[in-house]
């Protein structure tokens, strides 16, 4: 009889290892996800566009899904913080990150390590607005077009100026200017308010910045914009042009937002997630933050969003070189 059991068991050994394997390798049932609360990373500190739209984002998957999407702030590093955490996390879809254009087409050439492959180490999810950058002057500068912006530019060689307060933006107008077959001198600024103080009261003849934080001084007149990046125009700046009209975009080097997961989270999820996140950008609560903040609905899914940033890339490494900026 024992040896009988043993011989039994010898038998039956490959078929429950088979049955193991076959367990482990169950597929995720995206019907089953999430059974624990998700924690969505924001780039960027509480109280910003970005982390304003992170939150209404968590609360629109909380209420569809029945658990709780907690948003956790992660700044610093020109996004590098939160993204590289992001990127280390269990690939299980319970850890989340909202982040941008800068940290994923950016930030490969703007820095000589970065400690995070945003091909390798994430599965896009879903692409979801734009934030455009816009070119202004002051509220009394003689230019009224970016025509006429250009046009001084070109008679007067190296004698104007731009203000950028960030390395991005700065890249940015450099773009701007090299679509424009214009020479100008580049003033950076640590903050964008004081950019903005000057470029107000005359000090600086252009720069660029985010339009969310132009808006009120377009309205009151202290600031005029030419012309903003993006796919289209704004409803809040219904007749500032975009360089795509002006035939001033080389490079599409949109800012824009949009969720990733860990690399090798599973397929289920990853679908649901996106499905969601793309009837998210059509809420009104999502218009309502798009008007406020001066950006726009650019929903794509994981696999455009994938094409986005090659794209981006080759435009980002090539501006890069031509504003003669070194990684870092």
């Amino acid at each position: 009889m024992q040896m009988f059991k043993r011989r039994a068991l010898r038998l039956l050994r490959p078929a429950l290892a088979t049955l193991a394997v076959l367990a482990i390798a169950a597929p995720v049932k995206a019907a089953d996800y999430p059974e624990r609360p998700v924690k969505i990373v924001s780039v960027t500190s509480a109280g910003t566009g970005i982390d304003d739209y992170t939150r209404l984002l968590a609360k629109y998957l909380s209420d569809k899904l029945g658990q709780s999407f907690v948003v956790e702030n992660r700044p610093g590093g020109n996004m590098v913080v939160a993204t590289d955490y992001v990127s280390k996390a269990a690939p299980d879809g319970y850890t989340l990150l909202l982040s941008g254009s800068g940290a994923m087409a950016a930030n490969p050439f703007l820095f000589r390590r970065l400690p995070y492959d945003p091909m390798k180490d994430f599965v896009p999810v879903a692409r979801l607005s734009v934030l455009p950058i816009a070119v202004i002057v002051p509220g009394n500068s003689p230019y009224h077009t970016a025509g006429e912006l250009i046009a001084a530019a070109r008679a007067n060689p190296g004698k104007l100026n731009f203000a950028t307060s960030s390395t991005g933006y700065r890249v940015i107008l450099t773009a701007f200017n090299d679509a424009a077959k214009i020479q100008s001198v580049s003033v950076p600024y640590k903050a964008a308010s004081a950019m903005m103080t000057d470029v107000m009261g005359g000090m600086v003849d252009y720069g660029g910045v985010e339009v969310s934080a132009i808006i009120p001084h377009v309205q009151s007149g202290k600031l005029r914009a030419l012309a903003i990046t993006g796919p289209s125009r704004l409803a809040q700046l219904k007749d500032v042009p975009t360089m795509r009209e002006l035939g001033l975009e080389r490079y599409s080097l949109n800012t824009w937002v949009g969720l990733f997961a860990p690399a090798g989270t599973p397929k289920p999820i990853v679908d649901k997630l996106t499905r969601l996140a793309l009837q998210f950008t059509s809420t009104p609560e999502a218009m309502a933050h798009y008007q406020a903040r001066g950006s726009a609905a650019y929903p794509a899914d994981g696999a455009e969003l994938r094409k986005n940033i090659v794209a981006d890339q080759q435009g980002w490494k090539q501006m890069i070189t031509v504003a003669g900026i070194q990684p870092e």
